[in-house]
């Protein structure tokens, strides 16, 4: 592992509009108001039926890269996933990501193990280990990054014992005061296959981890007498509370880019009241390299990632403004992906961070200016190559 110490900051890795910035409402989600867009209902994954036709489309055609082997390996890949939650952004106390406990019996559950921080975090670190987490990290609970509410109903913070679900809302208790977020690397060499199915595998397979990793760890969590919510893509953003917990930084391509597999991950979380100790945010350069590199705004398919420098301003109606970062148009995303018939990468294939066998300067034939030899991209490729990646 790439040792991150002289990656730490002290400072906050947010500028935040206060006046501008709300709690996100997950029915402004891409998939949501695409759906509803071409349905007229809203509804998690009517957006898939665009997609799904065009699917079927490009088997008739036994189209390159996207046969219907291809596909049914789609299929199995996102198996887990499925049966773990429902796909999408919708999962809150759902299937196997229930709030409560799903097999741990009740006299461990209700009974806290006496063991100081230090050591529950030792714990926790190598139960995401041995789950195969290949990145976590642990932060305190930003309450602003909670969701406001998905579809159905608010996230709402209340002084109770622990998290349950009620006609209200989901109620979540002000106990609950730590987030860990655990990043499962994806399949590189099917990524860089973007935007052909290889990557739509990639993508799924990353999701079933996801799952995997949060419910076994949740399991975990409760047998040692503590609360644990299990979190996919759902009730809490993931991107905002992976930067606080110290394992990358915002890039570009909207996305959590690490020092050890740049954006080639997926990120899920589990939020909890076991005392943790926490993370610091890191800052290993992204920023100051993603201005100058334009790759991933020059490999989308439909000019949904731009050209700029970060702003508060969001872009389309799925975003949430008031974050100074850079805006992705998830709405020309996916619909992208409706048109291909499946989902695309292209923004994380072509990162630099994302790594191929060699680095060299065609990573960065793109950049406005060069800084060599305090190139970020150098100073993390060294690092990489030092250590194993």
């Amino acid at each position: 592992m790439i040792p991150r110490k002289n990656f730490k900051r002290d400072d906050s890795p947010y500028v935040v509009d206060e006046a501008v910035y709300r709690r996100f409402d997950a029915r402004k989600t891409a998939f949501v108001r695409v759906g509803l867009e071409d349905t007229g209902e809203m509804a998690p994954n009517h957006w898939l039926n665009k997609m799904l036709r065009k699917m079927m489309d490009n088997m008739e055609k036994n189209a390159e890269g996207r046969s219907r082997s291809d596909y049914a390996l789609t299929m199995g890949a996102e198996a887990i996933n499925f049966i773990v939650g429902t796909y999408g952004d919708q999962n809150a106390n759902k299937q196997f990501l229930k709030w409560a406990p799903l097999f741990v019996p009740e006299f461990l559950s209700k009974s806290p193990v006496q063991i100081d921080s230090d050591g529950l975090t030792s714990l926790v670190e190598n139960a995401a280990r041995t789950y195969g987490a290949d990145l976590m990290g642990i932060a305190e609970l930003d309450q602003r990054w909670v969701n406001e509410r998905n579809i159905y109903k608010p996230f709402l913070f209340m002084d109770v014992a622990q998290p349950e679900e009620t006609h209200e809302g989901f109620i979540i208790p002000n106990s609950v005061n730590r987030a860990i977020v655990m990043a499962p690397e994806m399949n590189r060499q099917l990524i860089l296959e973007s935007p052909k199915v290889a990557e739509f595998v990639a993508t799924d397979l990353g999701y079933s981890k996801m799952g995997w990793l949060v419910v076994m760890l949740a399991e975990f969590i409760r047998a040692l007498g503590y609360q644990a919510i299990p979190c996919m893509n759902d009730t809490a953003l993931s991107i905002p509370l992976a930067v606080d917990a110290g394992l990358g930084q915002v890039g570009r391509n909207g996305v959590l880019i690490t020092p050890e597999y740049g954006p080639c991950i997926r990120l899920c979380k589990i939020l909890t009241d076991m005392p943790l100790k926490s993370d610091r945010p890191i800052n290993f350069g992204l920023i100051e390299f993603c201005k100058q590199c334009l790759a991933c705004a020059q490999a989308c398919p439909v000019e949904a990632i731009g050209f700029g420098d970060p702003s508060f301003v969001g872009v389309c109606e799925s975003n949430n403004p008031g974050v100074e970062k850079w805006y992705v148009n998830a709405e020309k995303c996916l619909r992208f992906w409706q048109e291909n018939g499946g989902s695309c990468a292209n923004c994380i294939a072509v990162c630099p961070f994302t790594g191929t066998d060699k680095f060299g300067s065609t990573q960065c034939i793109e950049c406005e200016k060069c800084i060599a030899p305090n190139c970020t991209l150098q100073m993390i490729a060294n690092e990489r190559i030092k250590y194993g990646y």
